[in-house]
């Protein structure tokens, strides 16, 4: 299911920038070896829901960020934008948490725990843009060094936090049958489209 939606860089505010659908990667090379696993049985409803329910919970802080565009004109509006974009991932985050009450946790083995893992990560996740959103509220806007050394800063936080947070990073989500299950689940084929679209229409990173 984390191949489905990664999240390895948060250049903006936790944007996801990977996304290469469902199923295990294939070895590198002219050659690869043939698949010779035996095929995963199809999800139930139930895994479908609860694939389901959990991008439903990730969506609020996903959409956010994919639709993040920082203001670079100047140190100033640079600071701004970021700010206000830290504050809706933030808000985003909140509401995935309370998302995670809608999954059902006996859909799938160690769903309490994977439930749990995810409540965690998200908290830390949002302690993360809470923190580097006060750096930001506290930056001298007369000073266009401070300004743009504060954004620097920040930017790299978030991309060093992206690098080793992914929600979906869960024993229990990373089986053949949550990949089906996720490759079938609405809320998450919506995520894969955002990723889409956000990795077509980027713009470059800043400075």
């Amino acid at each position: 299911m984390r191949r489905l939606i990664a999240v390895p860089a948060l250049v903006t505010a936790l944007v996801l920038t990977a996304c290469n659908g469902g199923g295990q990667q294939q070895p590198a090379g002219p050659n690869p070896a043939p698949n010779t696993n035996t095929p995963a049985a199809a999800p139930n409803p139930a895994q479908i829901d609860f694939a389901d329910d959990v991008c439903d919970a990730v969506a609020e802080f996903v959409v956010p960020a994919a639709g993040a565009r920082p203001d670079t004109s100047s140190p100033a509006a640079a600071v701004n934008s970021y700010k206000v974009q830290l504050a809706k991932v933030s808000d985003g985050l909140r509401d995935a948490t309370e998302g995670l009450n809608d999954v059902n946790p006996a859909a799938i083995p160690d769903g309490q725990a994977t439930v749990d893992d995810l409540r965690a990560t998200f908290a830390q996740m949002k302690q993360a843009v809470d923190t580097n959103k006060a750096k930001l509220d506290a930056v001298d806007m007369t000073n266009q060094k401070a300004m743009t050394t504060a954004v620097q800063e920040v930017n790299k936080e978030m991309v060093n936090l992206a690098a080793s947070k992914n929600p979906l990073s869960q024993p229990a989500l990373n089986t053949p049958q949550m990949e089906q299950a996720a490759a079938q689940a609405p809320e998450c084929q919506k995520i894969k489209q955002v990723v889409a679209n956000r990795t077509t229409t980027a713009p470059p990173p800043t400075s």
